[in-house]
């Protein structure tokens, strides 16, 4: 049987040992190579041509995210970083997936349990790469930028709400998505399968860089038009009424799916406050299916909903299995997302 092939960048020989042991652990998967730095990597990716590269961030010589710059526009492959859970080790990881990296594996700690939780993450990334889009990855080259301001078209929003989920590749999309977006827009929320620490600086990225104001949500926020609300990592992110008006509701029950925040629960929390009619419902690049049954249950008390199409997705996951279930209304690219969602906004 062929194996899947994997090259381990890192300065520590201890952890491209370990590494190296959790994914041949695997039977359908080999490491056949190791590299101490970038330069080495180099030789070896045009030497061995391997599917998927791991790959550290602080090595001597030249820095991880510098390395993915040089590397990717000539050799595009899944890169899999290795990146710590503090705040500084979520921006340098953010600052990664924007220059192309695939998807990060949080460092261990070192107790059996963290040690157990990213070689099980990691062997499971390694399986996302091969649904890899390749053809996207150039839009991950460019640093990212604002937009030029357009003329405003006043849109006429009888959709009084819109609920985004997405997984892997998302981080990227949705800036793109939002840079679009303007303070007229009506209240965003948005689940993202994303670890604690990440969500508030990816928020305050964002937030930073779009027209509308974007944040971390927290418990019983009062919705706003204009105003973008990122799940926390690590909890639920849903809707509730208080009254007249419409709230953020922010819990930490089981994880569904496999995740925390969930799609289905984003989306679910729409269908029990009988808003869909009011809503638009949008699914965007990931792996697995978390998020197609709340689209579908959505889709079917009226809400209108939007799937990334296959072309655009970094992972042609949740919108597939979304759009295979009947619950994509429409099936667009990720660059036209906006423009759908102004055209059927009135209806």
């Amino acid at each position: 049987m062929k194996k899947h092939t994997v090259i381990v960048v890192d300065d520590q020989r201890s952890v491209r040992s370990m590494i190296k042991r959790w994914i041949e652990s695997d039977p359908k998967w080999e490491v056949i190579g190791e590299a101490a730095d970038p330069f080495e990597a180099r030789d070896l990716i045009v030497e061995k041509q391997p599917e998927v590269m791991t790959l550290d961030v602080h090595m001597p010589g030249m820095d991880g995210i510098a390395f993915l710059k040089k590397l990717l526009p000539q050799y595009p492959m899944p890169v899999i970083m290795f990146s710590s859970s503090t705040t500084e080790g979520a921006s340098i990881t953010l600052e990664a997936l924007e220059a192309g990296a695939f998807d990060y594996v949080t460092k261990p700690i070192g107790t059996p349990e963290s040690l157990i939780e990213a070689k099980e993450d990691l062997l499971s990334k390694l399986y996302e790469c091969l649904n890899f889009n390749t053809a996207n990855l150039s839009a991950s080259f460019k640093t990212f930028t604002p937009t030029e301001t357009k003329a405003k078209q006043k849109t006429n929003f009888k959709r009084k709400f819109i609920f985004i989920g997405s997984s892997t590749g998302g981080t990227t999309a949705l800036r793109k998505l939002l840079d679009d977006v303007d303070e007229t827009f009506p209240p965003i929320l948005v689940a993202q399968h994303m670890p604690e620490n990440f969500t508030a600086l990816f928020a305050q990225r964002l937030n930073s860089e779009l027209k509308v104001r974007v944040k971390e949500a927290k418990d019983k926020e009062l919705l706003q038009v204009g105003h973008v609300y990122i799940a926390p990592g690590n909890y639920h992110l849903g809707i509730q009424k208080i009254g007249p008006d419409y709230y953020t509701r922010v819990s930490q029950t089981d994880k569904k799916n496999g995740h925390r925040p969930s799609v289905d629960v984003l989306f679910e929390s729409v269908a029990e406050q009988d808003i869909a009619e009011n809503s638009i419902g949008i699914i965007l690049t990931g792996m697995g299916s978390d998020g197609a049954k709340g689209l579908l249950q959505l889709k079917t008390q009226g809400c209108l909903t939007i799937g990334q199409n296959k072309e655009t997705c970094v992972v042609y996951g949740m919108p597939k299995v979304a759009f295979e279930l009947g619950a994509v209304t429409y099936q667009v690219p990720l660059g036209e997302i906006v423009d759908k969602i102004k055209e059927i906004a009135s209806i």
